[in-house]
């Protein structure tokens, strides 16, 4: 099978020896997924008895509404893990779609073999146990973020939680964010001229300065 770094890079297999890794993949009996741009990957209401690994391209995990709209949930890049939260749950059964926003490829494997005893040593299934529980904690505390943005009071309220929040992830005020235009405006409940409007008065402000999905914040309030 055909792995690339993306696999030792997931959460799972970080910080593992990589002979050991790869001894542990060897015995998992995964295969390795082509998607299409925009097919779905995981559709809501599913069963998922699978743990995924996202080898390249960009998976879109949203929530699909009666009138055709989407609510953006997350953006997945290569090197994270597709489905655990699902595979792992009692019912197993997904809340939510995936699709492919591009060309897609995805390693599953699965989830039997850390649930159950024999496939693994039990020091090993101790050690995805361990990451599992890290990968939940993380999911719970971007979860909360959300919340947290979407229960603003307004527009610009919104979007500089949201820009405050990812100055924190990536430790700058010079950054790029997962999101396009339309999906950002998706991800935080807006229609999309709205979120353009409020970002030139921004600019126009001195705020900060954006062009697509680059964003440089040159004001004192990013730091409070």
């Amino acid at each position: 099978m055909d792995l690339n770094k993306e696999v030792y890079n997931c959460l799972l297999f970080r910080e593992m020896d990589r002979q050991k890794a790869e001894s542990i993949i060897s015995s998992l009996g995964g295969r390795i997924r082509q998607y299409q741009k925009n097919e779905m990957v995981i559709s809501e209401k599913s069963m998922v008895n699978e743990i995924g690994v996202l080898l390249s391209g960009e998976i879109c995990k949203v929530q699909f509404y009666s009138d055709g709209t989407e609510q953006m949930v997350q953006k997945l890049k290569p090197s994270y893990v597709v489905g655990l939260e699902i595979a792992v749950s009692v019912k197993k059964t997904s809340p939510y779609s995936m699709y492919a926003s591009q060309p897609s490829s995805v390693y599953w494997f699965p989830v039997r073999c850390i649930e159950q005893p024999g496939t693994l040593e039990d020091g090993d299934r101790i050690w995805f146990y361990q990451r599992i529980v890290k990968f939940l904690a993380n999911e719970d505390i971007r979860k909360y973020r959300k919340i947290e943005i979407l229960s603003s009071g307004n527009v610009r309220e919104k979007i500089e939680k949201y820009l405050k929040i990812q100055r924190l992830r990536y430790q700058s005020d010079d950054f790029y964010i997962d999101f396009n235009r339309e999906q950002l405006a998706n991800y935080l409940g807006l229609n999309r001229s709205v979120l353009s409007h409020e970002l030139k008065k921004m600019e126009k402000e001195g705020i900060l300065t954006v062009k697509k999905n680059h964003f440089i914040l040159s004001d004192e309030r990013w730091v409070s």
